[in-house]
Order: structure tokens, then C-alpha cells, then sequence
């Protein structure tokens, strides 16, 4: 009588088998990104190449100012209407611009300015590279002796970095503004003890986790829409499926680095604001 696998040990099988192919397939998907990166970084230091990043700079950065700054705006104009709801019970209207300032530069500034861009940068960059993966265009490069992270992911990651930044601080500076506007006509705060507090709220602590954290966000939402439009196949369908793959993980990394980066510099400044 010939022998037959027992169908238990078959269903104890397969999730073994299943965890063993997702954790090969996380590890090679992590090493491959940090091939990638390093790479980046290497031909930055090594080939930089200033027209291309100039031009990555302008399209990737100025090209998010519109709606970054909107974003912001309205953010700001929410925070102060609710903080100040919360607060005037309690008679601390006067910490209102204190407050505001502080949420905006420390968290909901570079969250939300990278949140934004992920969904014009992250979703532009993988769609692009993608249709050139999918088109043999980056193949075409390797013929030529061209390496495709040096010619088109090492500006695009240096331009992330250097213009979320930038968008960051201002978009902080129009929020800012905007809770000014609530104060004011809505709050009852009057301007000179609002700025009073958004002064005291510019610290170093505050000031360094303000710059930090969008440098870090940049990185991760260039980053990963470069690596996932470079491993895109399947034509058009690959190329929307990596896409939106790649618009989610960036804004969870984004997620996950904003609380790692809060959780580092509250150790390092202590409960300070």
C-alpha cells in the first residue's frame, strides 16, 4: 500500500512555509534598498552631478510648493481653533501660540509636508521610473554604459533631502500664520501675547527636531519611490500596482520614523519645549 502524507502535517506545513518565503523575501527586499541607497550616496560624493540634481530640486520641490503649503495652512488654522476650544475653559488662551508653534515644528509640519509630497513626489517618481523599467529604458542606460542609480536616483534622493526641508520651514511659517488668524478674530488672543509664545517656543530642541525630521522624510519618500519604480514589471498594470505599494510604505515609514525621531531627541533633550 503505498504511503500517503498525513494531511495535518501538509496544514502545519504551509504556514512555516509561508512565514519562511516572507521573511527571505523582507530580507532580500532590505538588502537590495540598502544597496541602493549606498550606492546613492557614493556617486553623490564621488560623481556628483550638479545640473541634474538642480533640475530635480526644481521639479520634485518647487513644483509641491501649492499644495504643501496649503496643507499647512489649513493645518494651522485647525490646530488653533481646537487648542484654543480646548484651552479657553482652562484659561491658558495666553499659551495658545506657544502651543501651536510647538505641534507645528516638532510634528505636524514635516508630517504633513511629507504626507502631502509622498502623494505627488513618491507616486511621479515610481510611475516614471517604472514605465522606463517596463520600456527597457533602463536597460538601454546599462548598454550604454550608464549606471541608472548615478544618472537618475542619486539626484532625485539629494533633492528630497535638501528641498522638504526647506518646504517644511516655510510650510511651519505659514501655519504659524495661520493660527494667527485664529487667535486673533476667533480665540480673542491678542497678537502681541500670540508671538510672545510662538517665540518662546523656538528653542533648540524644537528648532533641531523641526529640520531633522523632514531631512530624514525626504530621504525615505525619494528612497522609496526610486526602489520601487526600479523593480517594477508587467507593463501598465506593474506600473500602478508599484505605485500605490510605494505611496503606502512611504507614508508608514514616514509614520514610523516621525515617532522614532520624537522618541531619540525626547531622550536626548528630555521633556523640554
Amino acid at each position: 500500500m503505498a504511503w500517503r502524507a498525513s494531511p495535518f502535517r501538509n496544514s502545519c506545513a504551509m504556514p512555516v512555509k509561508r512565514i519562511f518565503l516572507f521573511l527571505t523575501g523582507f530580507l532580500v527586499t532590505v538588502q537590495d534598498f540598502t544597496v541602493m541607497v549606498g550606492r546613492s550616496f557614493r556617486y553623490l560624493f564621488v560623481h556628483f552631478r550638479l545640473r541634474e540634481s538642480l533640475l530635480e530640486m526644481d521639479r520634485l520641490g518647487v513644483g509641491s510648493i501649492p499644495i504643501v503649503f496649503l496643507a499647512n495652512l489649513f493645518a494651522g488654522l485647525d490646530m488653533a481653533l481646537q487648542f484654543s476650544v480646548v484651552m479657553a475653559p482652562y484659561g491658558a488662551s495666553n499659551l495658545l501660540g506657544r502651543v501651536v508653534a510647538t505641534s507645528i515644528i516638532r510634528d505636524m509640519g514635516p508630517v504633513l509636508a511629507s504626507l502631502v509630497m509622498s502623494a505627488r513626489v513618491t507616486a511621479g517618481i515610481t510611475s516614471e521610473l517604472g514605465m522606463m523599467a517596463t520600456t527597457q529604458q533602463i536597460e538601454a542606460l546599462l548598454v550604454m554604459g550608464v549606471d541608472p542609480v548615478d544618472r537618475l536616483i542619486a539626484p532625485k534622493i539629494l533633492a528630497g533631502m535638501v528641498m522638504l526641508p526647506v518646504l517644511s520651514v516655510v510650510g511651519d511659517l505659514l501655519g504659524v500664520l495661520a493660527g494667527l488668524m485664529v487667535a486673533e478674530f476667533g480665540a480673542h488672543v491678542p497678537g502681541p501675547l500670540y508671538w510672545s509664545g510662538v517665540r518662546s517656543a523656538l528653542t533648540l530642541p524644537n528648532l533641531v527636531n523641526g529640520m531633522l525630521k523632514p531631512f530624514v522624510f525626504g530621504f525615505i519618500l525619494v528612497a522609496v519611490g526610486c526602489f520601487y519604480g526600479l523593480r517594477t514589471t508587467g507593463g501598465a498594470q506593474g506600473v500602478g500596482r508599484a505605485t500605490t505599494k510605494a505611496v503606502v510604505y512611504a507614508a508608514i515609514w514616514i509614520l514610523v520614523a516621525n515617532f522614532l525621531i520624537s522618541k531619540f531627541l525626547i531622550d536626548v533633550w528630555g521633556w523640554k519645549l
